[in-house]
């Protein structure tokens, strides 16, 4: 035996959306420029003020908490789980984690043996099937529609075909923006049902649906499949990100299971619970989410039209989340000149990736990670000044691409 990594370090790829921030910082001191940073998976704005002196006075909670949280926080977390959902969680059956990426990772723990399959919705969060292989089990990307939306009988067949134990979607999603509808939802329960295995929902960009909409939640399905499992967190809606927090809802078993695990991992700060509580009950920050929504909404609709208008880019309108995941290929295989004598050929979407550092100072992320290479991932989570100022030097910098 020797002194070596484990197999699963030495094959887990690094965040591609946290990795891209060393390459942004690289190229704004090499071309002495300031990029337009299009990457953020969180809110360009923070707390309000009232949570934020919640947040310092919870500093008087030095000492050791329950595990599975606050007893104060966990049935507000099921209250207003259930006013927005319609689900009917105890408190007994939420779990507060250190994050929404502690919820999935703790969830994986307690359900996959070795070799169980994870079919995962695809485009995909980058780290859903990093965390599947992390935690012994195999992930299998199921191909969506073009309209980025689940291809309900390519779903199907992924869990037929494998030794699945879980079915693992977003919605609103990241990275599209996509927002399943009722009947999509309907159809993706049916097929855990009919399957008898766990579905899992990520709906923890649930407060942000555009058009006046709500985004549907898979709880809101009539005839609910008894094994599904709720992943969310105050972090978006509160613009809190870097707090860590989040929580995991579900049955009985699996929520004692996941408490369990975090009995011999780590459990979330007292004081960001103390402050998330208020938070919740905020009139304040309820304003700051719906302000949030609709400017990201306005990002929007300049954002895709002006992508739209660019030849080569076809760019489906999000529905919610705050992302837009254009479809770039049109204009692989086109080259371009960079720093005087050097030159290049957009091949793919790392290609692309490095044409708009390079050419426009605009950083998104490339789709491979996500699961569709032909795509590229734009946060919408900025000013509306520099949504602007990047859709024009996006198209100035398409129109030096040549054959």
């Amino acid at each position: 035996m020797t002194a070596e990594l484990s197999a699963i370090a030495r094959a887990v790829k690094p965040s591609a959306t946290l990795s891209l921030k060393n390459e942004i910082a690289r190229v704004q001191n090499t071309y002495g420029v300031k990029i337009i940073d299009l990457t953020a998976g969180q809110p360009d704005v923070g707390p309000t003020p009232d949570v934020v002196a919640a947040l310092i006075e919870g500093g008087n909670l030095h000492k050791y908490g329950p595990i599975p949280g606050e007893p104060e926080l966990r049935p507000l977390l099921a209250e207003v789980t259930n006013k927005e959902t319609g689900a009917s969680f105890t408190s007994e059956q939420v779990i507060v984690t250190v994050g929404a990426k502690s919820a999935i990772d703790t969830v994986m723990r307690a359900i996959l043996d070795p070799g169980d399959a994870v079919v995962i919705l695809s485009p995909y969060w980058v780290t859903y099937p990093e965390v599947v292989a992390i935690c012994g089990g195999t992930p299998v990307a199921a191909e969506c529609r073009p309209d980025l939306h689940p291809d309900l009988d390519k779903t199907a067949e992924a869990v037929r075909n494998n030794r699945t134990k879980a079915l693992l979607f977003s919605s609103p999603s990241n990275p599209t923006g996509a927002v399943y509808s009722s009947e999509e939802l309907a159809g993706l329960v049916r097929i855990a049902r009919e399957a008898g295995i766990w579905l899992i929902a990520d709906e923890v960009y649930r407060q942000f649906a555009f058009d006046g909409k709500t985004a549907p939640s898979v709880f809101s399905v009539p005839e609910l499949h008894e094994h599904t499992i709720l992943i969310d967190g105050p972090s978006k809606r509160f613009g809190i990100p870097g707090w860590r927090l989040g929580f995991v809802a579900g049955p009985l078993n699996l929520t004692k299971a996941v408490n369990a695990l975090l009995g011999h991992t780590s459990n979330a700060s007292r004081p960001i619970q103390h402050a998330v509580q208020v938070a919740y009950r905020s009139e304040q920050a309820r304003e700051a989410t719906a302000t949030m929504v609709s400017r990201y909404q306005q990002n929007r609709d300049v954002f895709v039209q002006g992508l739209n208008a660019i030849p080569g880019i076809k760019c489906p309108q999000p529905e919610g989340a705050f992302y837009c995941f254009a479809d770039v290929s049109g204009l692989y295989g086109k080259s371009y000149e960079y720093d005087g004598d050097q030159s290049a050929t957009v091949n793919d979407s790392t290609d692309f990736r490095n044409f708009l550092l390079r050419k426009a100072f605009v950083a998104a992320v490339e789709g491979g990670p996500f699961g569709m290479d032909s795509h590229i991932r734009f946060s919408l989570a900025v000013s509306g000044q520099d949504c602007t100022t990047a859709l024009k030097d996006i198209a100035d910098a398409v129109a030096t691409l040549h054959d």
